[in-house]
């Protein structure tokens, strides 16, 4: 039976990660869901599968490549983003010089279909979600028959790269959930979320075009897990891995109330005693829904606010008002639920008025945990448009990044950007009534040690 390979590689060559290089450091890593999705549905119809997740083991480059050449796979699945290209492209030659087949998926393929294959030392692509393309693809392999007609599938033939257009996977349910037992479950960590955890996606696509978020064909139309094998995961991983939190990673969690009050009422019904967290939209949450996922479990809710300034979040599309924020916020709290709030510092068009709004804005919501990222443009984006347009952004920025022409990190925006950022950290998580209520919530060593992390890391920020 053909040996295959999954591989998520470490961050090589990521420079434009807009998050503070201390507070990247000890953010945690998470498990790999796409290709434990991919794994699980790989050993459904009999494929010999390992995962190798370089960066939840922490290994350097040569024993990424020693590992490889040890297995030998017979093809070799690469997750691919294009902020971190360059080490894709670094483990795809580890892969073919021992002879296997290479594979790539992952948003770099739907943002660069065939520039991505364009290397002697990749074999093919796929675009949008690869669960059912990849299987396809494996058996016409193993079958020596022609590639032509797999779904998603980016292939060359003769001296042209072909692409058939992303797939989709409209019944979600027709996927195993993932494939746990192939990952280094001892080695995810979150500073903020108690070990061991996992990650969990109940939906996919969100309907929301927000100018700053990257979104493939696939990511536009929501589909949803039956909320029953959602709660029969995770209770298997309560029983298997003994998890004591559930960090869900949908777009929006609460995007159709039915599919959450689904979920929640699953837990309530089993009796599941499990914290779990995810990430929504302000404009789709309500009292009555907060109080039941409380009950359920919900310890933590993640907001996308993004910005204190009304003008500056009309410019983004976010569909939002900073009273709703107000009012949502309130609700959260009176439900006992914490709150994580996203803003973006250094936005298009932004100045000293409307940063300092922001970080006014986000001392008043007072949330338990907040994030202060600078504004990157991201490929294919209303952002991107508009900063590329007013020659803030090489047009060709990304393209030359992911083809090695271009090594240096993307300007910010907004000069400056990164010091108003380091300025948001520091002006919210130093107040002395922030440290005080912090430190009358910690709970366990396993909490202070990670909260003096945290304020080494806020206190290394340049």
């Amino acid at each position: 039976m053909m040996k295959v390979l999954l591989v998520r590689y470490h961050d090589k060559g990521n420079i434009n990660t807009r998050l503070p290089e201390s507070l990247n450091e000890i953010q945690g890593v998470y498990p790999p869901l796409g290709i434990a999705y991919i794994a699980a549905n790989l050993e459904k119809h009999g494929f010999n599968v390992k995962i190798l997740d370089a960066q939840a083991l922490n290994i350097l480059s040569t024993e990424a490549r020693d590992f490889i050449m040890k297995e030998k796979p017979d093809v070799v699945g690469i997750s691919a983003m294009t902020p971190n290209f360059e080490g894709v492209l670094e483990v795809a030659k580890f892969s073919k010089e021992s002879g296997a087949t290479v594979v790539l998926g992952g948003p770099q393929i739907s943002t660069y279909p065939k520039e991505s294959i364009d290397y002697d030392f990749v074999d093919y692509a796929i675009e949008g979600e690869a669960e059912e393309a990849f299987v396809e693809l494996l058996k016409r392999i193993e079958n020596k028959k022609s590639v032509v007609g797999v779904p998603g599938l980016v292939y060359k033939k003769g001296n042209k790269i072909h692409s058939s257009g992303p797939t989709i996977i409209m019944d979600l349910n027709s996927i195993p959930m993932p494939a746990w037992h192939l990952l280094p479950m001892d080695k995810y960590k979150c500073i903020i979320t108690e070990k061991p955890f996992i990650t969990m996606i109940t939906s996919r696509g969100c309907p929301y075009q927000c100018g700053f978020c990257f979104k493939s064909a696939t990511d536009k139309i929501n589909r949803r897990h039956n909320p029953k094998s959602i709660v029969d995961e995770i209770e298997k991983c309560i029983e298997k891995y003994k998890i004591k939190e559930v960090m869900f990673y949908d777009d929006t969690l609460t995007l159709k109330r039915d599919h959450i009050e689904g979920i929640c009422n699953e837990i309530l019904k089993r009796g599941l005693k499990i914290k779990w967290e995810g990430p929504t939209r302000l404009n789709v949450v309500d009292k009555e829904l907060l109080v039941l996922m409380k009950k359920a479990g919900c310890f933590r809710l993640r907001f996308g606010v993004e910005s204190g300034d009304p003008r500056i979040l009309k410019l983004m599309r976010k569909g939002i008002t900073l009273d709703l924020a107000r009012k949502v916020f309130r609700w959260t709290k009176q439900a006992g639920i914490q709150r994580f709030a996203y803003f973006m510092i250094g936005y298009y068009s932004e100045d000293a008025k409307t940063m300092r709004n922001t970080i006014n804005f986000a001392k008043e919501l007072d949330p338990e945990w907040i994030m202060f990222t600078a504004a990157t443009p991201l490929p294919k984006t209303n952002l991107f448009d508009l900063c590329t347009k007013d020659g803030l952004t090489d047009e060709n920025y990304w393209l030359d990044y992911m083809k090695g022409k271009n090594d240096g990190r993307m300007d910010y925006i907004v000069k400056d950007a990164d010091k108003w950022a380091k300025k948001a950290y520091m002006e919210f998580y130093l107040r002395p009534s922030y440290i005080f209520k912090k430190i009358m919530t910690l709970k366990s060593p396993y909490d202070v040690m990670n909260n003096i992390k945290g304020a080494i890391a806020i206190l290394r920020i340049r």
